[in-house]
């Protein structure tokens, strides 16, 4: 980063503190690619919104199996039907949840519900890794369920080689492997709230990142903008600034010329559970 802007390293490193001291980057976490692993997450949309998400939140200890809760508003046209104008937003939540299988993931929202005592509003229910690629073997699984419950930004590999009882040489160049294969990946996480004088809107899209990238970056005022973009099970996240709403207004113009389902929000955060525990693996003596 200090070699792209041009400036002394530390530069850079006194303003990624700033930002972490603020609140506007609450923290940066490790997260693996389902598809790699023997269980499966799983995403499920409803028509609730941050009350909801603050319910789920407050029984977190409960429930180590599940991993966030995201929620925000949404405009166009997701939740459109022939009785509801498109243009009118509405909220939504989404529950990360870590189940090995279809009927784990049933029994553990029908526990949720029933601790709730209410039932939760389901738009749609998403296997986030139906194609599961090559699965990492035991040994690889158990270096990266240490890394996931570490902080990126101050992981120690002494410490994990310690947990583990292997070569400290072992543990780095199991992390590189995963690291480069895209098993393991680092996400930031936003207040929007702590953003002063600038308002950072999404623009969901369908399909992964890879597929619309290169159309928003021929545009010079969606690329000029552009903070962050993440894929969420089917969809794709592409986190802009903008100083107003009227630039809000023109994203939504300008990004809909490349995907018109293109969907919109602005008021959201999520919930991470601290709480949240990934299957071991089984090793056989």
């Amino acid at each position: 980063m200090a070699k792209e802007f041009h400036v002394h390293p530390e530069v850079i490193k006194n303003r990624i503190n700033y930002l972490l001291e603020t609140g506007l980057i609450r923290g940066v976490k490790f997260y693996a690619d389902s598809r790699f692993m023997p269980w499966n997450r799983y995403f499920i949309l409803t028509r609730a919104g941050k009350s909801s998400a603050k319910e789920i939140f407050d029984h977190f200890p409960e429930f180590p199996q599940v991993e966030r809760v995201i929620f925000g508003t949404l405009k166009l046209p997701f939740f459109a039907d022939s009785k509801v104008d498109a243009n009118v937003e509405r909220e939504f939540s989404s529950i990360s949840l870590i189940a090995s299988d279809d009927s784990e993931m049933k029994k553990q929202l029908h526990d949720l519900e029933k601790t709730l005592d209410h039932a939760l509003d389901f738009i749609e229910i998403m296997n986030d890794s139906p194609h599961k690629e090559r699965l990492i073997s035991p040994s690889e699984q158990l270096v990266l369920n240490a890394v996931m419950y570490q902080n990126p930004l101050s992981m120690s590999i002494n410490k994990i080689a310690r947990e583990l009882r292997v070569p400290a040489r072992t543990v780095r160049r199991k992390i590189t492997k995963m690291l480069d294969a895209g098993v393991i990946y680092e996400e930031v996480s936003f207040d929007t709230d702590m953003a002063q004088g600038v308002l950072l809107p999404s623009i969901i899209m369908t399909g992964d990142y890879q597929k619309w990238l290169p159309a928003i970056n021929e545009s010079e005022f969606l690329r000029d903008r552009l903070l962050l973009y993440k894929n969420w099970s089917r969809f794709s996240f592409f986190i802009f600034y903008a100083e107003t709403f009227s630039i809000v207004d023109q994203l939504i113009v300008a990004a809909r010329k490349i995907d018109p389902a293109s969907m919109l929000t602005y008021r959201n955060g999520s919930y991470n559970n601290p709480h949240v525990r990934y299957p071991l693996p089984e090793i056989e003596e």
